[in-house]
């Protein structure tokens, strides 16, 4: 079982951010919030737990690059708002 976690974990993700694409539109709060934390703490238990291979590398990859990728994209907003 533990063979096949590295796929759960990005599973897990696909299924969160579809999740979330269903509820747009829907008055839902700061639930998204909740939505996120969830789903991205169940992925990185998920790859955590896997067996060592290329989709535990895929899922460690995946879940290092989106945090890092958001904090850039809003890093770079942040410059491109203050360079006027």
């Amino acid at each position: 079982m533990r063979k096949y976690l590295g796929i759960v974990s990005i599973i897990i993700l696909i299924a969160t951010y579809l999740i979330l694409q269903s509820l747009v539109g829907t008055q839902i709060g700061h639930l998204w919030i909740l939505i996120i934390a969830i789903g991205y703490l169940a992925s990185a238990l998920a790859s955590w737990y896997s067996k060592s291979g290329f989709w535990r590398k895929a899922s460690a990859s995946i879940l290092i690059v989106l945090p890092v990728g958001y904090l850039l994209i809003i890093a770079l907003f942040i410059f491109g708002l203050s360079s006027f």
